[in-house]
């Protein structure tokens, strides 16, 4: 298994398929903290998104490395699809964990925020970030791995599920219908929820909860995707 997540990340890298999403990545972060005296949580809310979308792509990425041939080559070598799908998830959190300190380090380093930074600012956008990478993950293999699309709309879908999750908030203040038809998209403006408006945020019993439940759906996510990539490849 370590041999085989070796194998690929160096294979990703020499793919140079890394480099777009890397890149605009990196200018989104210059661009933010381009001024000095930004708020911090708002700041870190806007790289959580950021990092959600770059995810996403990275995650699209990392499963189209090889064709179909060499991946039935790869489940026969490793002798499981679980242990293929898992692999590439575990190089998606390697560069998510790389682009997450970069986030989180880059303004506090540059002296880019108008206050101190406390811990429980850390510890919120360690959350934040964390949870967004895993979404971003969860949509980009979704559609890049399963049968839910055919491969001339995987772009298409994930990008509109990644824009009506980040809208999430402005369509339910439009339409209070689609308030139980949106829960199956990725919380990420839940997760962002205590990171916008004031500056400093109290970590209490409606935190607490809501983090039970992104928790609980990010877990049922990864499930769902790992069982319609089972049955795709069957």
């Amino acid at each position: 298994m370590i041999g085989f997540i070796r194998y690929q990340f160096i294979s990703y890298i020499r793919s140079l398929k890394i480099i777009p999403p890397l890149i605009a990545f990196i200018t989104w972060v210059i661009i933010l903290y381009f001024y000095e005296n930004v708020p911090v949580l708002s700041s870190y809310a806007v790289t959580s998104i950021v990092v959600y979308l770059v995810m996403a792509w990275i995650a699209m990425t990392v499963f189209s490395i090889e064709e179909e041939n060499e991946k039935n080559i790869l489940f026969v070598q490793l002798g499981s699809k679980h242990r293929y799908i898992w692999g590439k998830w575990i190089i998606c959190v390697i560069i998510a964990c790389i682009l997450i300190i970069c986030a989180i380090i880059y303004p506090i380093m540059m002296g880019n925020f108008s206050r101190d930074v406390t811990f429980v600012d850390i510890i919120l956008s360690i959350y934040s970030h964390l949870f967004a990478a895993l979404f971003g993950i969860v949509v980009g293999s979704f559609f890049s791995i399963t049968s839910f699309a055919g491969k001339k709309y995987t772009w298409l879908l994930a990008v509109l599920i990644i824009v009506i999750s980040i809208s999430y908030e402005g369509l339910i203040e439009k339409v209070s219908m689609l308030k139980w038809l949106l829960v199956i998209f990725p919380p990420i403006a839940q997760v962002i929820k205590h990171l916008s408006g004031n500056d400093i945020v109290y970590i209490g019993r409606d935190f607490w909860l809501l983090a039970v439940c992104i928790i609980t759906y990010t877990f049922i996510s990864f499930i769902i995707t790992i069982r319609l990539f089972l049955r795709k490849e069957r």
